[in-house]
């Protein structure tokens, strides 16, 4: 009786328990099936592609800088007693700039006269020796001697004097060169911009150009001294030979001497005379605009060669946006792309321009604490009334507008290596599709995919647990 009992509650037991276990069974098998989606899987956000119009932007820093600037040559070689305008002077063309002293006009005079007695005195003794030696004879042979002597003495003051422009203009040149490193250091660091570090490279180049020319004056003066030394030991010569006619061996052609100084005469007269007549006692301005830059100083002698002065006009049709963009962003640029440009410096205007002109030549630039090779081009303005120049702006380039194009978020496309893109697509049967898409025209937030079409459902956050096939529990877009 107890074994029987004892199977009795064995075989309840058992009952039970199995119950329990197909119980779950079925009871697990309905969870996993439940709405056709097992209850464990992964949370997925999904949404149609969209059509828009995608617009492709390069984004580059520039500055504005001018088109056109005029650098004032002096007309005239005189001392500067007054300067009549100032940076930023608006003047119109006719207006004096700059006064010179007009005592040089005394000393030509004076020269003038010089040479005209000089050439005076060759004719006479060209006379003389046309004649039987005579006292006139000896006097134009000693007057020979003096008007050597007073062109040596000449010389040799314009060599002293041409020494002082040059030792003037080597310690212009070294405080240039010094400006121009530290404006070098400035723009390496990003705190000036292209124009001051050109200016400065600029007025170096000026300054030495200007040493050249009168480091050549002087190498001709230094020429001419020779040469007003061997007329001195001619003349002398021809005055111990007409002293000492009987004792000299062999007599100097002195007619020939004084063909020679008469010549001479002449060319001098012809020269100072040119002087005379070009010499202008005032500086004029020759174009309208804003004076930029003054490059002398009231005193100071103005020489050829050196500017006086930099104009230009500063109004909006004059300026150009200089910008500089990488290499990698450059392939799209094209001339005639529009611009958008903004910045600081115009607060919150916006202006609107056009690509005139891309640089043909890449080259490296310092971009920050880095060295990047860039492409630069040129933008012109329109409507520009904020902008001037040295201002910094930001250039935003269209590159490219694609309209009513199929696009999709960025975040929802996978780059799996090798230039290969692919989004996941979600099936009916609520499993995973990889689609490999083609990228076209991109704008801030979306991207243009070739290969879904709009009825297709993109899973919106891709992650790397993620694979084709995988089934998954949607999460409908938020209406």
């Amino acid at each position: 009786m107890k074994n029987k009992t004892k199977i009795i509650i064995v075989l309840a037991v058992l009952v039970v328990v199995g119950g329990l276990i197909a119980f779950n069974i079925v009871r697990a098998g309905r969870a996993e099936t439940e709405d056709g989606v097992p209850r464990g899987a992964l949370p997925v956000h999904w949404a149609h592609p969209s059509v828009q119009t995608i617009v492709s932007r390069v984004n580059a820093r520039g500055n504005v800088e001018l088109k056109d600037r005029t650098i004032v040559f002096p007309e005239t070689q005189a001392q500067i007693v007054e300067i009549h305008v100032g940076v930023g002077d608006f003047v119109e063309v006719g207006d004096v700039l700059i006064t010179y002293d007009e005592s040089i006009l005394t000393t030509l005079q004076d020269q003038l006269a010089e040479a005209r007695l000089a050439l005076r005195s060759a004719e006479l003794g060209l006379e003389a020796a046309r004649i039987a030696p005579s006292s006139a004879e000896v006097l134009a042979a000693e007057t020979q001697v003096e008007q050597a002597r007073t062109n040596i003495a000449n010389i040799e003051t314009q060599i002293s004097q041409v020494d002082l422009q040059i030792s003037q203009l080597e310690d212009n040149i070294q405080t240039a060169r010094d400006n121009q490193a530290d404006v070098q250091l400035l723009f390496d660091n990003d705190v000036v911009a292209r124009m001051e570090l050109d200016a400065a490279n600029d007025a170096v180049r000026r300054l030495e150009d200007q040493l050249e020319v009168i480091q050549s004056q002087r190498e001709a003066a230094a020429l001419g001294l020779p040469m007003a030394q061997e007329s001195e030991r001619l003349a002398q010569a021809q005055l111990d030979s007409v002293r000492n006619r009987n004792a000299q061996p062999q007599v100097v052609n002195q007619a020939q001497l004084q063909e020679v100084s008469i010549e001479r005469a002449q060319l001098a007269i012809a020269q100072i005379q040119r002087n005379i007549e070009e010499f202008e006692r005032e500086e004029v301005a020759t174009v309208a605009g804003t004076v930029l830059n003054i490059l002398v100083e009231e005193g100071e002698f103005s020489m050829t060669g050196r500017p006086l002065m930099e104009i230009a006009d500063i109004s909006s049709e004059n300026l150009v946006i200089v910008a500089h963009v990488p290499e990698n962003d450059a392939g799209g640029l094209s001339v005639g792309q529009e611009v958008e440009i903004s910045g600081s410096a115009i607060g919150i205007h916006r202006y609107t321009g056009y690509i005139d002109m891309i640089h043909p030549l890449a080259a490296p630039r310092q971009m920050g604490t880095t060295i990047e090779t860039v492409v630069t081009v040129e933008i012109v303005a329109e409507n520009t009334t904020r902008l001037r120049a040295g201002n910094t702006v930001d250039a935003n380039i269209v590159t490219n507008i694609s309209e009513d194009t199929v696009v999709v978020p960025l975040m929802s496309t996978v780059s799996a290596g090798g230039g290969v893109t692919f989004v996941y697509l979600l099936n009916d049967d609520f499993t995973l599709e990889r689609r490999d898409i083609d990228l076209g025209e991109f704008s801030d937030m979306y991207i243009e995919a070739i290969g879904i079409d709009e009825t297709d459902r993109i899973v919106s956050n891709p992650t790397g647990a993620m694979y084709d096939g995988m089934q998954v529990r949607p999460i409908p877009p938020v209406q």
